[in-house]
């Protein structure tokens, strides 16, 4: 009995024993899987930890933080390849979360703009350039000047159309600069985007204090106001270059001067916003000019402006015919008459939104310029905005064939020598530009279609060839080969 008693004792330890050993078992494989998981954790917090450093380094180092909140934080270039590289995903803009999966349509029109919603129209299928080298002939595409007015009349800024007529190539310059330079030396216009230093200026100039810090807060600017009434103006929005001499009907210039500080000017956008386009003295032109990089007070212009220096580059074509850097800064509404300049043109914004229409030279014989003695020469003497006014006084104008395009921060628009341009400010913007030399490949026409230039006209297209050099009087007044 006493040993049957010690057998069930030594079976019980033992079962005792491996319960324990069971027991201590699982426990331990437990343990293992609380520490395998806690491992897998871990592990997912410092992925997630290392994705957010490199995101946050990633975005102080593509966006900007300016202390104004209407200001672009992520540079326009970026933004352009997340855009057109069709990955999907999305990604935050001016605090907006935008999804990049939408059609590039309805992208740009759900983008938070410098003031408001910054709506880029998408552009019309049958226009859409063909971007090859060399440009393929009858670039860039055209439509008629009443097509795209009956569309989008310059007046109404406010207006969101479905679709604009823009026939321009877009180059990415740190992908396609060989394309953009190909099209420079072929003397057509293209458009050019994410400039690295284009895109620094673009942060830079969004923010309001820092503008104040380069233009002052007590300097006053020559600025132009329109002067509804005079000479050729087309209403209170509308600005008409005049040299200032008096005409024949000694009626007054189409615009005036004022001055103004740079914080007065922005009081006066403010105002604007509340302020129809067709309320006298509510829209100013601000404006200043470099002349050279040892310009006393705006030698920081060429600074800043580093592209703009005068050496060769695909922004300067022939350095030694650079004639300084001229910023115009425009409010909503304003809109520059067209006209030609005689040199090339590189046209770089900087903030805000600016829309061309542009006219080919050799379609330029329909547009009416004035004459070449006018204070307004080489300027159209149609109101673009007023369509009910062409078909008796301008017949041949409805059919003149142009395209247009949207310029917005960090674009550069190059427009060969003569190429002709209307320009409508959108919002409040800056814009920045320098020519350098001339082409002369449309000088012949542009001679006939330009009243007062005919006599120097000849089918074998010498033009103004003839003037260089020996001497000679040149064509036309220096202030309007300079303007």
């Amino acid at each position: 009995k006493k040993n049957n008693i010690t057998s069930q004792n030594m079976t019980a330890s033992g079962s005792k024993k491996a319960f324990v050993q069971h027991h201590r078992s699982r426990q331990q494989k437990k343990s293992d899987a609380i520490s395998s998981g806690g491992r897998i954790l871990i592990g997912i917090m410092m992925l997630l930890g290392g994705y957010w450093i490199g995101f946050m380094q990633s975005r102080n180092g593509e966006q900007s933080t300016p202390s104004d909140e209407r200001g672009p934080r992520l540079r326009w270039g970026v933004l352009e390849e997340e855009m057109q590289s069709g990955k999907g995903g999305k990604i935050e803009y001016n605090g907006e979360v935008l999804d990049l999966k939408l059609n590039q349509s309805e992208l740009r029109a759900s983008l938070a703009g410098i003031e408001g919603k910054m709506f880029f129209p998408a552009g019309f299928a049958e226009v859409q350039a063909e971007c090859t080298v060399p440009p393929p002939a009858g670039y860039p595409k055209k439509v008629s000047i009443k097509e795209i007015v009956e569309n989008w009349n310059p007046d109404d800024v406010l207006k969101e159309p479905e679709f604009m007529y823009s026939s321009l190539c877009r180059f990415n310059y740190q992908t396609q600069f060989e394309e953009a330079l190909a099209y420079r030396d072929a003397e057509v216009p293209f458009q050019l985007y994410n400039v690295p230093e284009g895109n620094e200026v673009v942060r830079k100039w969004s923010d309001d204090t820092y503008m104040r810090k380069r233009l002052g807060t007590k300097t006053k600017y020559k600025c132009e106001a329109s002067n509804p009434g005079g000479e050729v103006n087309h209403g209170p929005n509308h600005f008409m270059y005049t040299n200032g001499r008096p005409t024949k009907s000694r009626k007054e210039p189409p615009i005036k001067h004022v001055r103004l500080t740079f914080d007065e000017w922005l009081e006066k956008n403010e105002k604007a916003k509340n302020l129809s386009i067709e309320t006298p003295d509510t829209r100013f032109y601000f404006r200043f000019s470099a002349s050279s990089p040892n310009d006393a007070q705006f030698g920081w212009v060429f600074r800043e402006l580093s592209f703009f220096q005068p050496r060769s580059s695909i922004f300067i074509k022939e350095p030694k015919g650079q004639r300084g850097i001229h910023c115009r800064f425009g409010m909503p509404g304003v809109i520059a008459e067209a006209h030609w300049d005689g040199s090339r043109n590189m046209i770089a914004q900087f903030y805000g939104r600016r829309r061309y229409i542009l006219v080919d030279p050799e379609d330029s014989c329909d547009m009416y310029l004035l004459h070449r003695t006018h204070p307004s020469g080489r300027h159209s003497q149609v109101d673009w905005s007023k369509p009910e006014t062409w078909d008796n006084d301008f017949p041949k104008f409805p059919k003149m064939l142009a395209h247009e395009v949207i310029q917005r921060p960090g674009d550069f628009l190059y427009l060969p020598t003569y190429y002709l341009h209307y320009i409508i400010s959108i919002d409040r913007n800056y814009q920045c530009n320098s020519r350098s030399g001339r082409d002369d490949r449309q000088t012949d026409t542009v001679n006939r279609c330009t009243p007062g230039f005919e006599h120097l006209a000849s089918s074998a297209g010498g033009g103004l060839r003839k003037y260089r050099g020996g001497g000679q009087k040149p064509p036309f007044p220096p202030q309007l080969r300079n303007h």
